[in-house]
């Protein structure tokens, strides 16, 4: 709780980071520790064999995934405000500046940029997935399905050419009322014997 408190003091003092490690940090402290506080509350299933730890990296992973998405679906209203989150080595690899990230213009450069960023969130998700059906039964569904649902902001933000400067992805309701029976159908999945295995 007190690395939460942490993150939101972090926001009002920094508007910049410089590479991912500082990204990263700035996302535990905002939503991997909501995911790790979430586990007890959730549960872990009882015949589940994995070990504690590697169900809270995965929810770790999830909050971090949750929010680097948040962050590539909101970079324009961020940028109005000021503030980017993008890590400022990989945007100057890419050949951007804060500028570019002002002006807001989809470029090539933006496209391929935004095709990392969006490959190492869905990244994450993976890592994030491989500890819900380890969780108990009455937690699986609502995690399946808010992991679903986040998942496809990412596939909005590709089908509008990765223009998040003036276009706000979502998922709409359609969609999401489409995730639940996959969601409750991955609920229903034994708990691994063996989670550390594929981690």
């Amino acid at each position: 709780f007190k690395d939460m408190i942490e993150g939101m003091r972090l926001d009002l003092k920094k508007s910049r980071y410089m590479n991912f490690d500082e990204l990263y940090l700035y996302c535990y402290y905002v939503a991997g520790t909501v995911g790790l506080m979430s586990v007890p509350v959730m549960g872990i299933a009882p015949e589940s064999k994995a070990s504690t730890e590697s169900v809270y990296n995965s929810a770790l992973a999830l909050g971090i995934a949750n929010q680097l998405t948040n962050i590539l679906r909101d970079v324009g209203e961020d940028a109005r405000r000021g503030r980017i989150y993008l890590p400022q080595d990989e945007l100057a690899q890419a050949g951007l500046s804060d500028m570019d990230i002002f002006q807001g213009k989809v470029t090539n450069k933006w496209r391929n940029f935004m095709k990392g960023q969006i490959k190492r969130a869905r990244m994450f998700f993976d890592e994030a997935e491989a500890g819900v059906s380890e969780l108990s039964s009455a937690s699986r569904w609502p995690v399946w399905a808010s992991l679903m649902i986040y998942r496809q902001i990412l596939d909005a933000i590709e089908a509008n050419d990765y223009n998040n400067f003036t276009k706000r992805a979502y998922v709409g309701k359609a969609r999401r009322l489409l995730s639940l029976p996959i969601a409750c159908a991955r609920a229903l999945a034994v708990p691994s014997r063996d989670m550390d295995m594929k981690l």
